[in-house]
C-alpha cells in the first residue's frame, strides 16, 4: 500500500516503489487517485547495476478499469502525426524529475529492467498537485 510522505497545501508526496530490484517483467504500482490535481512529478532514483537500463510506463484511467498509456508522436509528414505508446528509458545510474501534466482521475506506474542483472534498483516518489 502507498504511503503518503507529506500534506502541504494541494502538494501531495506518495512513495509509489520504495527502493527495491527490478524484474525484466513490468511490475505495475499501485493506483493513485489524482483528481483535481493537474501536475504530476515523480522522482525517481535509478541504480543501473549489471542491467542495460529499465522502462517506466504510465497510465491513467477515469473508472480503475480502462488505463491508458501515455503517448508521443512522430511528424512524418506536415499534416500527420504518427502516435506510439511512450515507454520511459533510463540507461545509467541517476536521480531524475519527470514532470507530467494530468487531467485524469487515477495514474499508476509499470516499470521493468532491460535486462537482468545484479545490483539494479529503481524507487519512484510521486509529488502530486493543483498549480
Amino acid at each position: 500500500m502507498a504511503k503518503t510522505l507529506v500534506s502541504q497545501g494541494n502538494i501531495r508526496k506518495i512513495v509509489i516503489r520504495q527502493s527495491s530490484a527490478l524484474t525484466t517483467d513490468y511490475i505495475a504500482s499501485n493506483l493513485f487517485n489524482v483528481q483535481g490535481a493537474n501536475q504530476l512529478q515523480l522522482l525517481v532514483s535509478f541504480t543501473l547495476g549489471a542491467s542495460t537500463g529499465c522502462r517506466l510506463k504510465i497510465e491513467f484511467s477515469e473508472d480503475e478499469i480502462n488505463w491508458y498509456q501515455e503517448s508521443a508522436y512522430d511528424l512524418t509528414e506536415y499534416t500527420y502525426a504518427k502516435h506510439k505508446a511512450l515507454y520511459r528509458g533510463i540507461e545509467s545510474s541517476c536521480n531524475i524529475v519527470i514532470s507530467v501534466p494530468i487531467s485524469a482521475t487515477f495514474f499508476r506506474i509499470s516499470s521493468a529492467a532491460l535486462t537482468s542483472g545484479s545490483g539494479t534498483s529503481l524507487s519512484i516518489i510521486a509529488t502530486i498537485s493543483n498549480i
